[in-house]
């Protein structure tokens, strides 16, 4: 299932920033147990360990796809991968896709309440009910192979002002989906 890009200008703390916010459908995965220090001490479902693989796919994923571009690779953020986290939980208990729901802040403030003060921020999100590691990794690459004027995940794929990442993926039982964010940034 497919959802429109939305490109949304916003502001930086130091100048006007194109800001790209991009929204797919997204796959993923299947739950296995571990745990996770960050997530015990902010009230967040503790992520599994299979969420914390696909995620670390998902980042060998991007950093390959940069490569291509002779783009430098992001480095995981565990700020940037806490607001994911946080949007994710959020779009569960919604149970609906978006950049901005009901009581939440906006994707910028959500990162800013994790400490890290970003230049350049974006965002990808999406989900989807199918679970394997491969299908992950097929929605990245359909995120990667988009085509103007629908290529809003690619530009935050390739944006070469980007220096960090944060993956995030969160299994939500309760409408049998898993939810993907990935916010991108530069300090």
């Amino acid at each position: 299932m497919s959802h429109p890009t939305d490109v949304t200008p916003a502001r930086s703390r130091r100048r006007f920033v194109p800001l790209i916010v991009a929204a797919l459908a997204a796959v993923l995965v299947s739950p296995l147990a571990a745990s996770s220090p960050a997530a015990a001490t902010t009230g967040l479902p503790t992520r599994t360990y299979y969420e914390n693989y696909i995620g670390r796919v998902i980042l060998n994923t991007v950093n390959h796809e940069r490569a291509m571009h002779r783009l430098a690779p992001v480095s995981m953020s565990s700020q940037l991968a806490l607001s994911a986290r946080r949007h994710n939980v959020t779009m569960a208990r919604f149970n609906t896709m978006s950049h901005q729901l009901p009581g939440e802040p906006y994707f910028t403030q959500r990162i800013d309440a994790t400490g890290y003060r970003w230049t350049w921020a974006g965002e990808n999100i999406g989900w989807n009910s199918r679970i394997s590691t491969a299908a992950v990794v097929q929605l990245e690459l359909m995120m990667y192979n988009e085509v103007a004027p629908n290529d809003g995940h690619r530009q935050n794929i390739l944006n070469s002002h980007y220096k960090n990442v944060g993956v995030d993926v969160y299994w939500d039982h309760t409408h049998h989906k898993i939810w993907l964010t990935t916010d991108f940034g530069r300090l």
